[in-house]
């Protein structure tokens, strides 16, 4: 599907090649944030962390598409149906063409080992820390119940169609996202050092490296 091509670590730069009405954008390094003045760029400490959509859309709709009647025992029509659509979601050309307009510093395709794994390769990649909260990473209830039905973790499942994105500004990214109907949330912020740390309800976890 649609994350099988794009490389694990995807900049700003590489996703906008394919629409040619942003490469003067591109060029010129307009809509970049005071820190960010050219592509490609990685995150940095001290900025907000954005998420595009929700995670797990490509990995839910994989699972939903291949298991229909097994998952027809216990979910309706519907939302089997709704699930198996989540392709639909897979380009984030509209994203990123809208970041490079709003101040984004960095931005990374989600890998196909789900946000766990990006959030890591994101901040390894940059050299930063991070903190964010588990609650606001934003996951759809379909992949919910059917992660749970196959035993797998959606921060764990492949997510194509969902963007990590940093900024100075991440209220405003978001804003913009969603003027063009593109849900995102400020789930974070990356920090200087090397911890990488999730908070759920007050407990705190670090983040483990990906599985090669």
């Amino acid at each position: 599907m649609g994350q099988e091509k794009i490389s694990r670590n995807v900049s700003a730069c590489s996703l906008l090649e394919e629409t040619k009405e942003y490469s003067q954008e591109l060029k010129n390094g307009a809509g970049l944030g005071k820190d960010c003045a050219v592509f490609p760029q990685k995150a940095g400490a001290d900025q907000d962390i954005v998420v595009s959509k929700w995670i797990g859309l490509e990995g839910t709709a994989r699972l939903a598409g291949a298991n229909y009647e097994r998952l027809r025992q216990r979910f309706p029509a519907r939302m089997i149906e709704e699930a198996a659509a989540f392709d639909r979601y897979l380009s984030v050309i509209p994203e990123a063409a809208t970041a490079m307009k709003s101040g984004v510093c960095g931005i990374q395709a989600v890998s196909r080992d789900g946000i766990f794994a990006g959030l890591w390769e994101m901040a390894e990649e940059a050299g930063v820390g991070l903190e964010a909260d588990l609650r606001k990473i934003p996951v759809r209830q379909e992949t919910i119940e059917i992660c749970e039905v196959f035993g797998e973790n959606p921060y764990e499942l492949s997510s194509g169609g969902c963007l990590i994105m940093t900024t100075e500004d991440g209220n405003a990214l978001v804003a913009a996202l969603l003027r063009e109907g593109i849900p995102a949330v400020v789930i974070g912020r990356t920090t200087r050092g090397n911890d990488r740390v999730l908070y759920n309800e007050g407990r705190k976890q670090f983040l483990n490296k990906p599985r090669p």
